[in-house]
């Protein structure tokens, strides 16, 4: 199971595509376990695009590869991923759902044009809060934050962060559950090691099956290929698997917008239970990308408030959480954003190292990660 929330604070004034984000990510964070959601944090900032105008308007759709400034045609986009995630969620299969919500300062107000605009494309209701007791609002955060990533997401908001000059918070969360279209059979998980480096070792619990899975040994990568789908579903994680035990960040490199065949064939597979939890703040990586006006005084969101006062970005949170089990995987997450065998035989796959893996349907990475140590 997988969530991620991701919130926007707007205070007082006195992207770049997914890939690009999760690979500095991964950069700043090297050899260490990481987990974040691609399509949450592109979600929230472009409901930030669609209140933003000038230079921080065009700043956010260079970064974003949003097609033109055209916000119409952002909140279409928006608008019909949601649909189908509605679509899916009237099935057997899966949970795959993603909310926003915006909480407003009650001593300002939002813009209507603002609210109209992002209301039903990004299923974004608006609710009124009072600073007069930040840890009071932030505990309203918090709990809807909770609620949407069925617990799993806790104390997303500082209480000390929601002062008076927060106007306010943009939040999105996504959550995911779903169990394997062929489980792993717990009778058969044995106590095994995971090699972290070559001279580091970690007891895991590892789990084993053999099946018929869509599976690949790429020469130019040097690493294994495998997906693992979902129940009921178009959905499925696929684990890229360097062949040496210290070849994942080289690997992740080359994985970028990976779109491969893979052929379905035999497999004995054998894969570590493990659980990943991971926040960062990304307003660094968010500059690095060239979205650098938005954290300042001259930043323009004036269509974001009825005052059209609007305000700056002061903090970017991304907060995450992902548990694969012989079921299935679960997973959850939160995103904040302040205004204010190795040998290459593609029919054995030990995963007892390092490994890259993301979550995703044929157009949309929900879910994107590593694994370097259980």
């Amino acid at each position: 199971m997988y969530y991620l929330c991701l919130l926007l604070w707007v205070t007082t004034a006195a992207c770049q595509s997914s890939k690009e984000i999760y690979q500095l990510l991964s950069k700043a964070h090297t050899n260490q376990n990481l987990v974040a959601s691609p399509v949450s944090i592109e979600t929230i900032l472009s409901m930030v695009f669609m209140g933003a105008g000038g230079s921080t308007a065009q700043e956010l759709q260079s970064a974003l590869r949003l097609p033109s400034l055209d916000k119409q045609a952002t909140a279409a986009k928006y608008g019909a991923l949601l649909n189908d995630l509605d679509l899916q969620g009237q099935k057997e299969g899966p949970i795959l759902k993603l909310a926003n919500r915006i909480y407003v300062n009650n001593q300002y107000s939002l813009n209507p044009n603002y609210n109209l605009a992002v209301r039903d494309p990004f299923k974004s209701e608006a609710e009124l809060i009072s600073l007069a007791n930040g840890p009071l609002a932030a505990q309203s955060i918090n709990q809807w934050v909770l609620d949407q990533t069925s617990g799993k997401i806790k104390d997303m908001i500082d209480p000390g962060s929601m002062t008076s000059d927060v106007k306010a918070v943009l939040v999105n969360a996504i959550y995911f559950k779903g169990q394997w279209a062929s489980k792993f059979n717990p009778a058969r998980t044995r106590a095994s090691t995971f090699q972290v480096t070559a001279n580091k070792s970690v007891p895991v619990q590892m789990m084993a099956q053999m099946g018929t899975f869509r599976a690949n040994y790429f020469r130019d990568l040097d690493a294994q290929v495998i997906e693992l789908p979902y129940l009921n579903s178009n959905l499925s994680m696929t684990i890229f698997l360097p062949r040496e035990v210290e070849g994942l960040s080289a690997l992740e490199e080359k994985i970028v917008g990976f779109a491969r065949p893979l052929d379905a064939k035999e497999v004995y597979l054998k894969l570590p239970r493990f659980k990943i939890e991971f926040r960062d703040e990304l307003k660094e990586t968010l500059e690095k990308l060239g979205i650098r006006e938005l954290f300042t005084d001259k930043s323009d969101l004036s269509g974001l408030l009825a005052d059209k006062s609007g305000g700056k970005v002061s903090q970017v949170s991304h907060k995450a959480f992902l548990e694969v089990n012989e079921e299935g995987a679960e997973a959850a997450g939160a995103t904040s954003v302040a205004v204010t065998n190795r040998a290459g035989f593609s029919t054995f796959l030990v995963a007892d190292h390092p490994f890259a893996f993301v979550i995703r349907d044929a157009n949309t990475i929900y879910f994107q990660g590593r694994l370097v140590s259980p």
